[in-house]
């Protein structure tokens, strides 16, 4: 389930971003209005810890090859509309902003991208979930020749009430885990499989995580593959996958004390579920430093 804001062709392979079609039919023939109050920024000042927890799943109670998910069990993840289209996903890491994919955001208006979090069925029209509008995006420096640097922050207009339906993921705690051979868990809205629907409900999909050393080993040219990203799949089987929809979602992994921490944001693949071309992922622990100081302005959970 992977967005595709555009299609593009990288370094002449096809490969595609995780996210909506055609973002600039979206765009065509707008009439700009001042924007209004309820993007103006206030101050907001926060202590460095809040009294909540991060990265606490909900499993009481389609990804392509995964399941549904059940209501609110990843409480992080958020879906962003665009001139209220759905286009990409994201999770909230703190109480006030989201983490997504810079191609999410390139090029695009950010005061017409609405965050909505706390949802499961995005078709439900009677179910109101939380929504919030941006008021700075920060992005690294991501450029379509390369897909690397592939994360920007979202900061929304006001915080968000940490609840059993919302909550933010939990940051890595070491920047040197690379995670190799673990069960890692996407979770979006994006397509089922190419040139299909995105879903309705949000899907989830176990994928194992790869060494960067596999994945330039797969039908990639290997160095389409940076250090600063990480591959998850099956390379050798294909079928499940992130697709078309799911850009800027996150991957997560189940630490030992049972919460969820964020270890790849969606970016890019070469179709979706085919054999040789596992997930392209933007590597969290390689930006740690600067989701912490860009996202200062949040109260983050504890660990």
């Amino acid at each position: 389930m992977w967005i595709g804001v555009v299609l593009i062709l990288f370094v002449c392979y096809g490969a595609i971003v995780r996210g909506e079609e055609n973002i600039d039919d979206i765009k065509e023939n707008v009439t700009l209005a001042a924007i209004p109050d309820v993007f103006v920024e206030d101050d907001y000042n926060v202590s460095d810890r809040c009294s909540c927890r991060c990265g606490e799943r909900n499993e009481a109670s389609r990804i392509l090859g995964g399941v549904e998910t059940a209501v609110n069990e990843f409480p992080w993840v958020a879906r962003l509309t665009y001139f209220n289209k759905f286009y990409c996903g994201g999770m909230l890491v703190n109480d006030r902003y989201v983490l997504t994919a810079a191609h999410c955001v390139k090029g695009l208006m950010w005061f017409m991208i609405k965050v909505t979090l706390g949802e499961h069925n995005r078709c439900n029209k009677t179910h109101r979930p939380e929504t919030r509008y941006v008021v700075n995006v920060v992005a690294h420096n991501f450029t379509y020749l390369t897909f690397r640097d592939d994360i920007a922050l979202l900061k929304l207009n006001e915080e968000v009430q940490i609840s059993d339906t919302i909550k933010p993921v939990c940051l890595p705690w070491n920047d040197d885990s690379t995670y190799v051979g673990v069960k890692a868990i996407a979770a979006g809205w994006g397509s089922v499989g190419e040139q299909k629907n995105h879903s309705c409900n949000l899907l989830e999909v176990e994928l194992p995580v790869l060494s960067n050393e596999e994945c330039r080993n797969t039908k990639y040219e290997p160095t389409m593959i940076a250090d600063g990203m990480l591959c998850a799949g099956y390379p050798n089987e294909g079928k499940r996958d992130t697709c078309q929809g799911d850009s800027g979602g996150p991957l997560t992994v189940e630490r030992k004390d049972k919460r969820y921490e964020l270890l790849g944001v969606v970016s890019w693949g070469i179709g979706c579920g085919r054999k040789g071309y596992p997930g392209v992922y933007t590597r969290v622990t390689k930006y740690l430093d600067w989701i912490k100081t860009n996202s200062r302005h949040g109260c983050f959970c504890s660990d």
